[in-house]
């Protein structure tokens, strides 16, 4: 009776490497024969409509023939890494996953950057900054409506009228009043209202809710009692005043 256990025993013991290795032989032989018969598409975004679209994709992948490329080949083919690293290097695009699932179907997850400020540098093309402070370029597919910024432009004025977009975004009114920025040739930052028919000159970023909390008690005070088209210029430049023209 004993030698029957520990012949049992042992057999089962042998046993158990070659079932493992029978699995993972019969998985390697299904992730070779896993074969791409479809693409999907999932575009994330919180703008209007995507900045992208499928045939950008594959552009931007290298696959001038769209899902030509992809079809019919098997998982092991199929570098998805790669793939997701030619994607994330377009600065549009924040997130990227690419898999096979079981079905054979391909799919393309895409997370867009959000744009919050479109720049039209004088002389250069434009591109829109991004909510993350992030420059991407604009889209042939589709102009989200966002605030418009011209004139002398650099990286560091870039950094200052994203903070300004940062800063009235956070606040109901001002988000609402802000029709255009503009930076002139000596680097002052100003923007024109929806409301009147002046000119609002910030110069830079220094104490810009300080500049704000003026000119909206101008508005309440001043503005607001001898007529929006009063003046044609206010200057919040210096500190402690409001020049107006």
């Amino acid at each position: 009776m004993s030698k029957k256990i520990n012949i049992g025993k042992l057999l089962f013991v042998l046993s158990i490497p070659i079932v493992l290795i029978s699995l993972y032989l019969l998985a390697t032989k299904t992730n070779e024969h896993d074969i791409c018969n479809e693409v999907r598409f999932k575009f994330n975004y919180e703008t209007e409509q995507p900045l992208l679209n499928e045939a950008n994709i594959y552009k931007i992948l290298g696959m001038p023939l769209g899902s030509k490329n992809l079809i019919g080949k098997s998982s092991n083919m199929l570098n998805f890494n790669a793939m997701e690293k030619k994607l994330l290097a377009y600065s549009t695009i924040k997130k990227a996953e690419i898999y096979l699932g079981m079905s054979g179907i391909l799919k393309v997850d895409i997370t867009e950057r959000n744009p919050i400020l479109r720049v039209m540098p004088v002389s250069k093309l434009g591109y829109y900054i991004c909510d993350d402070g992030v420059k991407i370029p604009l889209s042939s597919n589709f102009s989200p409506n966002v605030i418009p910024a011209t004139g002398f432009m650099n990286d560091k004025i870039d950094r200052k009228i994203y903070c300004i977009v940062r800063f009235v975004n956070n606040n109901s009114f001002w988000k609402d009043q802000i029709q255009q920025l503009f930076v002139s040739e000596n680097q002052d930052i100003s923007f024109v209202p929806t409301i009147g028919v002046h000119e609002v000159i910030l110069g830079d970023t220094n104490n810009l809710e300080m500049k704000f909390n003026k000119l909206d008690l101008f508005y309440k005070k001043g503005l607001s009692k001898i007529g929006w088209d009063k003046y044609k210029s206010i200057n919040l430049k210096y500190k402690g005043q409001v020049i107006c023209k």
